[in-house]
């Protein structure tokens, strides 16, 4: 049985509603303005941008067609000890930093994925240690 404080019926409704999108706020003033759907509006900027010769607008467009690309680290090959422990783990990336092999930017990220996984496994430890002792209260209850 479900509580019918918590129902929804023909009585009971939500108070504050979700409005529309922008986008979509933004796309029917357009139609009411011009007349034109979106595919219409598309075209008529792209017509504008090349007729009229407008370099703001073609620059936009073209970063619509084509957006530029992200930046990306650069794979990168050294002597890692995976079954290492943190501080083996981290020597080795300073080590490869000042050999030139790993870029400091790199060098830095890599550390700090070795700090992530320590927090996380500082975490789970601790929710081990935790789930230990509630079990050793219960037993002794």
């Amino acid at each position: 049985m479900s509580n019918e404080a918590t129902r929804f019926s023909a009585d009971r409704q939500p108070t504050r509603r979700r409005g529309k999108e922008m986008r979509t706020k933004i796309l029917e003033a357009i139609k009411e303005e011009t007349k034109l759907n979106e595919k219409g509006f598309y075209k008529a900027v792209a017509k504008k941008a090349l007729s009229e010769g407008d370099t703001m607008m073609m620059k936009e467009l073209l970063t619509r067609v084509a957006p530029a690309a992200k930046p990306v680290a650069p794979a990168v090959q050294f002597d890692f000890p995976e079954n290492g422990t943190p501080v083996e783990q981290v020597d080795a990336v300073l080590r490869a930093v000042a050999a030139g092999k790993v870029s400091p930017d790199v060098g830095q990220q890599l550390v700090a994925m070795i700090r992530g996984k320590l927090d996380v496994l500082e975490i789970s430890e601790l929710a081990d240690r935790l789930a230990a002792i509630e079990a050793q209260l219960d037993e002794g209850k």
